[in-house]
């Protein structure tokens, strides 16, 4: 396995969410993404949940995928706002993901 480095993830993540943001978020939260991002927007890796089955239906191993969430900060740092979650699949030879929005 071709594994991901984090950066990569968090790039093919965000690559991904621009790309389909425009089917799957309203013009409400379009707008608030293009005006706040660039100040307090995130791209953060976090432990891969266990209720991704639950959400789209198919069990997957934890450790050959990674969870990026796609959202807003607030002054503490916290992500409050999430526009997105998306399951990556480490492996570079098997590209595989799924979005929450």
């Amino acid at each position: 396995m071709q594994k991901m480095t984090d950066e990569a993830l968090l790039d093919l993540a965000y690559e991904i969410f621009l790309e389909m943001a425009g089917e799957n978020l309203s013009a409400q939260e379009i707008a608030l993404f293009n005006e706040k991002f660039a100040e307090c927007g995130e791209i953060a890796l976090f432990d891969t949940a266990e209720n991704w089955e639950e959400e789209i239906g198919v069990l997957i191993d934890p450790e050959q995928f990674a969870e990026v969430w796609i959202g807003l900060t607030d002054a503490e740092g916290q992500m409050r706002h999430v526009f997105a979650k998306c399951l990556i699949n480490y492996d570079q030879s098997e590209p595989d993901f799924h979005m929450i929005w």
